[in-house]
C-alpha cells in the first residue's frame, strides 16, 4: 500500500522522477508496516543514500518526517548521541544536533526536534571509507581505497590501524574490497572483505562467491565463499552479515562459520543497523552501468531502493519502505534515538542560515532584512 503522506518533500533539494526531469518531491511506498513500527520506536533513521546524500527519515502521527542534503558522494556514516559522522567523496564531516535551538529554526518555527549541522571536517582526500563508527572523539573508519582500516582524528589524514594479513602493501589500489567492521564494546571484533586478494582491484575477478568474513585482529577467515559481504554487526550477542549479492541478511556462528539466512530481500543489501528488538536493512538497486556481474542477485528481477524492517527474533519481515525516485542506492543506514522530526543542514545550507551554540545558549543569526548594507554581512567565500 502507499502511505496518505507517501510523497514527501525533501528541503533544499530537488530529485529526478522515473524519467529523468527533476522533481521536488520523493515517492515513498510502505510495503507493510513500516512506518508504523517506525513510530512505535520513536526513533529517525539516517540514511546514506545514492544520488549522493544524507536522509533523516522519522514518523510523527502517521506521516513520515524526511529531510536530506546533498553530499559529494556520501558513504559511511556513524552516529553517537547527537553526532553524526559521513565519509564524503574526499572528506569525513562531522554534524552536531543543536537539539536546544531546533525549536526556534526561523524557516520553520515550532516543528523540528532535532537539527544536525556541520560542526567539523577532516580532509582525508579519496580513500573511499566505508562502514564507520565513533571511539570517543575520534572515528575509526575502513578504508577500502588502501585496505586497511584507520582511525581519523586530524592528525594526518589518517592512521592505519588494521589490515587483512594477506595484504602486504600499503597502496591506494583496493586491493581486496575491505568494506565492513563490527565494532563492539569499543572493540573490532569482525571485518568483511570482497575478496583475499592483494593485486590491484583483484577482487574483481571473483565478486560472485570470493567475500570473506574474518575476525579482528587475528585475520581468521570465519566464513568464505559469501557473494559480495558487507556490513557485520553484532546485535544481541550474534554476528550477522549482510550478503548483498545474494540479497541475504546471515547469522553466523563465530566458531564454526556456519551460516543460517535470516531473511531474503528484494534489493542489493547494504547498510545494518538495529533498536529494540527491530533490524534496519538497506536495500539497493544494482549498477546499470557496470553490467552483469554474474551475481546470483541478478536473476531476482526487479530490485528496489529502500529500507527493509525486520523482527529480530523471527527474522520476519515486518515492511519495507521503497524509494521510488530520488534513491538508487542505500549505502548505509543508522538509528536515532528519540527523534521524531528531524533537519540535517549541508554545509552551504548552514552558511545560509548559520547556528551559534556556546555554554550560554544557542541562536540562529539572522538574514539581512530588505535595505541592510550587505557589505556587513560576512561573505562566506572569503
Amino acid at each position: 500500500m502507499e502511505t496518505e503522506a507517501g510523497k514527501v518533500a525533501e528541503r533544499g533539494e530537488a530529485t529526478r522522477d522515473e524519467t529523468g526531469a527533476w522533481a521536488p518531491l520523493i515517492n515513498l511506498q510502505d510495503t507493510g508496516r513500516f512506518l508504523p513500527v517506525l513510530e512505535q520506536l520513536g526513533c529517525t533513521l539516517a540514511i546514506s543514500r545514492r544520488p549522493s546524500g544524507v536522509a533523516l527519515l522519522g514518523v510523527d502521527q502517521g506521516v513520515p518526517t524526511l529531510s536530506a542534503c546533498l553530499l559529494p558522494r556520501s558513504m559511511g556514516m556513524a552516529v553517537s548521541r547527537d553526532r553524526i559522522a559521513v565519509a564524503t567523496a574526499r572528506e569525513l564531516m562531522i554534524f552536531s544536533n543543536v537539539r536546544g535551538i531546533a525549536g526556534l529554526y526561523p524557516d520553520r518555527p515550532d516543528y523540528y526536534d532535532s537539527i544536525f549541522v556541520p560542526r567539523q571536517c577532516f580532509y582525508t582526500a579519496y580513500c573511499d571509507l566505508h562502514d564507520m563508527a565513533f571511539d570517543g572523539q575520534i572515528v575509526l573508519a575502513v578504508n577500502t581505497r588502501y585496505s586497511c582500516i584507520s582511525v581519523i582524528d586530524g592528525h594526518f589524514n589518517f592512521t592505519p590501524l588494521w589490515k587483512p594479513p594477506f595484504v602486504k602493501e600499503f597502496t591506494p589500489d583496493d586491493r581486496c574490497h575491505l568494506n565492513g567492521m563490527a565494532f563492539h564494546e569499543r572493540k573490532l571484533r569482525f571485518a568483511t572483505a570482497l575478496g583475499t586478494t592483494d593485486t590491484p582491484y583483484g577482487w574483481r575477478d571473483d565478486m560472485a562467491s570470493g567475500g570473506v568474513l574474518m575476525e579482528v585482529p587475528s585475520g581468521r577467515v570465519v566464513a568464505a565463499g559469501l557473494s559480495m559481504p558487507h556490513s557485520p554487526r553484532i546485535i544481541d550477542g550474534h554476528l550477522y552479515v549482510l550478503e548483498g549479492g545474494r540479497g541475504q541478511v546471515l547469522r553466523v556462528d563465530p566458531e564454526t562459520g556456519r551460516c543460517t539466512v535470516v531473511a531474503k530481500l528484494p534489493g542489493f543489501t547494504h547498510g545494518l543497523a538495529a533498536y529494540r528488538g527491530v533490524m534496519f536493512v538497506g536495500l539497493s538497486k544494482l549498477r546499470d552501468k557496470r553490467g552483469p556481474q554474474g551475481l546470483p542477485i541478478e536473476e531476482d528481477g526487479d530490485l528496489v531502493a529502500g529500507v527493509a524492517a525486520l523482527d529480530i527474533a523471527s527474522g520476519k519481515i515486518l515492511g519495507i519502505l521503497r524509494f521510488h525516485n530520488g534513491v538508487d542506492e542505500v549505502f548505509d543506514v543508522h538509528v536515532l534515538p528519540d527523534i521524531r522530526r528531524a533537519e540535517i543542514l549541508s554545509p552551504e545550507q548552514w552558511y545560509q542560515r548559520p547556528s551559534v551554540v556556546t555554554m550560554q545558549g544557542g541562536m540562529w543569526e539572522s538574514r539581512l532584512r530588505e535595505g541592510d548594507d550587505e557589505s556587513d554581512e560576512p561573505d562566506p567565500s572569503e
